[in-house]
């Protein structure tokens, strides 16, 4: 099975509970960041990568935390390490750590992500600049092929690590 069909199957495994329960969008920071810290850890690194790269690519570290994503950044950061993503791992650090300047806990920083209190992000400031950099370091790195090692690591947890 290619990489691409793998990643797509354990993505659509991981998003069905989302998908059947739509209201909770209202709700993030609960049931949302819940739901996915439940999921079985293969299925839970899927989902964090996936969401993770495609968000960089379509709007960058700012979008990634502006939509909401960001409060799983922690979480990000360990799965991109586990597959072996390290520089990847270390941008998304910097860039939590240039949106979270206040250094808030992990559930404060949460809510005030989602609650769109994080003043900051949310203005015409130097953060887009600064996660602008990132997103450029990312964009142009090629020595890390996010699907190569997604599907290198699901391949191994299937075949029983």
């Amino acid at each position: 099975m290619s990489y691409t069909k793998l990643i797509e199957e354990k993505y659509a495994e991981a998003v069905k509970g989302i998908k059947e329960k739509e209201e909770w969008s209202n709700e993030p920071n609960t049931k949302w960041y819940k739901y996915i810290i439940g999921l079985p850890v293969q299925l839970q690194i899927c989902y964090l990568i996936v969401v993770f790269h495609n968000q960089i690519f379509n709007g960058g570290f700012h979008q990634y935390f502006v939509n909401g994503y960001g409060q799983f950044a922690k979480e990000t950061i360990d799965a991109l390490k586990t597959i072996g993503a390290l520089k990847k791992a270390e941008l998304l650090e910097e860039a939590l750590k240039i949106v979270n300047s206040e250094s808030y806990s992990d559930e404060t920083f949460r809510k005030k992500l989602l609650g769109k209190q994080i003043s900051q992000l949310f203005s015409k400031d130097d953060l887009f600049e600064s996660l602008d950099n990132l997103d450029n370091i990312y964009y142009t790195d090629e020595n890390e092929d996010i699907e190569r090692l997604l599907g290198n690591y699901l391949r191994g947890y299937e075949e029983g690590r």
